[in-house]
């Protein structure tokens, strides 16, 4: 029987090794395409409301007036942009009359009424492009700007948090997504995904020693609130003064814009509406602490018939003192526990006061407390608080009351008055207690000094 010689195979590489992909690219992958897929998704949401017609009735939320500032901004001369009321809470609440200039434009542009523009006159400017649209057309433009602007946002918090990767970049946009002081943001056409990019870019750029494009955004989210200029005070203590004066320069330059475009009446008249409305006003509206010590004060939510016209000056000296006190505090904490000068961990801290001490903090201004619980959440990953258990908590509780709004919902449903003042207080509260664990349970000398 001939036997045949057998015939080795060639040596190859073992099975499955030629053609394998790491974790890493697999996971990299999946979530780029699921991010596009999720992009796609957003933006066919938005392309529907807009066909639709759902934009066609805009009676209810913020991007009227900010429109309709843009258009009369965009016109040949110097329009009036401000006609401020006698009272606090009519500058918060009420329209604008229909006989103004104002108002005829926007019956002109299909709006029947709008309340009163509270930016600085320089952010009318700035938003004249938005001003040549159609109101249906600018306000898709808008919200689309607005989702670009959040992604970019969560993008830029990662990297102040260490953490930008493929798998913490598409939990984070989903989460964020449906975080509802956004959501709220994108219903009512608000700035609050440009103010929280300003701000986390400012801080990232900050820590690398890029101090003249870091003032810049700084000074931008500045003329969006105006609380972000309490960041100076912090930068001046740290003798940072290359960023203290590149940031007063950019102001000079952005309030010499405004000028320019729109005279000098509208800047008195702006700072005589932000001084009618520097005491706040209660009600289920505002969440800063000024907010819930006037609910407090009174007890009770306020409907609007119910609402005293001006702050009592006791209430509204309180209200300033507590503001002072709290940034003064929060400064002194920074300096004798930061001694290793971490400025991101400055701003990250810094970013909650400006929400807290605020005469009015609107919840969809929220969106910029994602900033402190991405950091607050992945510090705790990397075990960077002393306590990690209870710090756990924190950013549980913190996180569900700022992402939902039930508490708001249930106060409606509710008669005792101290039981509504204290669902509406949660976001404060949260807040606040969000500030004190940074400030007292993290460890910043253990960690990196800035980001590289």
């Amino acid at each position: 029987m001939a036997v045949f010689p057998s015939i080795a195979p060639e040596s190859a590489p073992p099975r499955g090794l030629s053609d394998s992909i790491s974790a890493q690219r697999w996971l990299r992958s999946a979530a780029v395409l699921l991010l596009l897929l999720f992009a796609a998704n957003q933006f066919a949401d938005e392309w529907n409301l807009f066909r639709s017609g759902a934009y066609s009735d805009p009676s209810a939320g913020d991007f009227p007036h900010y429109y309709l500032a843009a258009k009369l901004a965009g016109l040949p001369g110097q329009h009036r942009l401000y006609y401020p009321p006698s009272h606090a809470k009519d500058e918060v609440f009420q329209k604008i009359d229909p006989d103004t200039e104002w108002g005829k434009l926007a019956i002109q542009n299909g709006i029947r009424d709008t309340l009163h523009f509270s930016a600085p006159p320089v952010v009318a400017s700035l938003l004249v492009p938005l001003g040549k649209l159609p109101f249906r057309t600018a306000f898709f433009v808008w919200r689309i700007l607005c989702d670009i602007f959040f992604f970019l946002a969560i993008c830029v918090c990662l990297q102040i948090c260490r953490s930008f990767n493929a798998a913490t970049v598409l939990v984070c946009t989903l989460a964020g997504f449906a975080f509802q002081p956004f959501t709220l943001t994108l219903e009512k056409g608000q700035f609050g995904s440009l103010l929280l990019l300003m701000w986390s870019g400012g801080t990232l750029l900050a820590a690398r020693r890029r101090d003249i494009s870091s003032a810049l955004l700084f000074a931008l989210a500045t003329v969006l609130k105006m609380t972000p200029v309490l960041a100076l005070g912090l930068f001046l203590l740290r003798r940072r003064w290359k960023w203290a004066g590149a940031y007063a320069l950019w102001m000079v330059c952005l309030i010499g814009f405004g000028i320019w475009q729109t005279g000098l009446e509208n800047q008195r008249l702006y700072l005589q509406e932000i001084r009618s409305i520097s005491c706040g006003v209660p009600g289920p509206y505002n969440y800063s602490l000024t907010g819930f010590a006037q609910n407090l004060h009174y007890m009770n939510i306020l409907r609007f018939e119910e609402m005293p016209a001006d702050t009592p000056s006791r209430l509204c000296l309180f209200n300033r003192t507590m503001g002072i006190a709290l940034y003064g505090s929060v400064l002194v904490v920074l300096l004798r526990k930061n001694r290793s000068y971490d400025i991101t961990w400055d701003l990250i801290v810094l970013s909650l006061v400006i929400l807290l001490i605020a005469p009015f903090t609107w919840r969809h201004y929220y969106v910029l407390e994602l900033l402190s619980l991405f950091f607050m959440w992945f510090s705790i990953r990397d075990g960077r608080f002393r306590r990690a258990r209870p710090a756990l908590w924190v950013a549980i509780f913190c996180t569900a009351v700022a992402a939902t709004r039930y508490p708001d919902y249930l106060q409606n449903h509710l008669s005792n008055g101290p039981a509504r003042v204290l669902l509406v207080g949660l976001l404060p509260i949260s807040g606040l207690l969000l500030l004190l664990t940074l400030l007292f349970a993290y460890g910043p000398n253990d960690a990196k000094e800035g980001i590289s």
